[in-house]
């Protein structure tokens, strides 16, 4: 897959978009704060690249952590995107996708977070929650004024 936007809407289309897809791998993040948002499962998120988002009205933002931003649609309550803190989009739900072909699972991170209940994907990258953090804090280590 080359470089390609794509559309997307939430359930009930107040809030749409079109974003570029540079990889068309699918991140799950198996976190609790993930669980809990989607209601059991992790998040399957896309990276995004220059998002055209429609509908600001609609989104409803909460900052989940000190350094977390997660967005959802305030009319039907649809899961849209994860990013950090007043920084660009980067993951935005799959299933939000009108076109998911060509996507394959990619990676899976907070892996010794995931339910008892799921499986691992097969061939997915595996990330745990301290290797998470040690990326989260070299991030914001580089990014310190």
């Amino acid at each position: 897959m080359t470089s390609e936007n794509r559309c997307g809407h939430c359930l009930c289309g107040a809030v749409s978009f079109t974003a570029r897809i540079d990889d068309p791998g699918i991140q799950a993040c198996h976190c609790r704060q993930c669980q809990r948002w989607t209601g059991g499962g992790p998040l399957m998120s896309l990276r995004v690249r220059a998002l055209k988002l429609h509908g600001d009205a609609a989104i409803a933002y909460h900052r989940a952590s000190e350094w977390g931003e997660r967005a959802f649609c305030k009319t039907c309550g649809s899961t849209l995107f994860w990013r950090m803190q007043e920084r660009p989009i980067a993951y935005m739900a799959v299933g939000l996708f009108d076109d998911q072909s060509g996507l394959h699972m990619a990676q899976e991170v907070f892996s010794d977070c995931r339910a008892a209940w799921m499986h691992p994907y097969d061939g997915a990258e595996q990330s745990t929650e301290a290797q998470e953090f040690a990326k989260l804090d070299a991030y914001l280590m580089d990014q310190a004024p």
